[in-house]
């Protein structure tokens, strides 16, 4: 038996509202704690360290895909940006390539994190 179910909700941004206004421009805002340790995206507390103490940076935006997943209606994939030391779960927005890096695009449709991949790479390496 298939069921569904679909929340609407609207968290408030509070403290990470840079990262959040960066993602709705398609920028990399990330957050250096003072133990040197890079997360993006950000959260409250240093995962490294447990410290909230920490300044933001921008990453450049681009990143290489570690996993990936193709369903019928989108791809996803667990991406690490270049520069930050956390990996997160995006989504494809160029699903028809299978290219290992791509960069940070502003959501068009759903919010959330969007990579657009890059049509070719370097060391010619796909992903799936």
């Amino acid at each position: 038996m298939k069921r569904s179910l679909r929340l609407d909700y609207t968290l408030p941004k509070g403290r990470l509202a840079p990262h959040f206004d960066a993602l709705a421009e398609g920028r990399a805002l990330a957050w250096r704690c003072g133990c040197g340790h890079v997360a993006f995206p950000p959260g409250l507390t240093c995962v490294a360290c447990g410290a909230r103490d920490g300044q933001w940076i921008e990453l450049a935006g681009t990143a290489r895909v570690e996993h990936r997943t193709d369903t019928p209606e989108a791809a996803w994939a667990l991406a690490r940006f270049d520069g930050a030391d956390t990996a997160v779960m995006v989504r494809i927005k160029t699903p028809e390539l299978t290219t290992s890096r791509g960069h940070l695009v502003p959501p068009e449709e759903d919010a959330g994190l969007w990579l657009a991949l890059e049509e070719t790479e370097d060391e010619n390496r796909s992903v799936r």
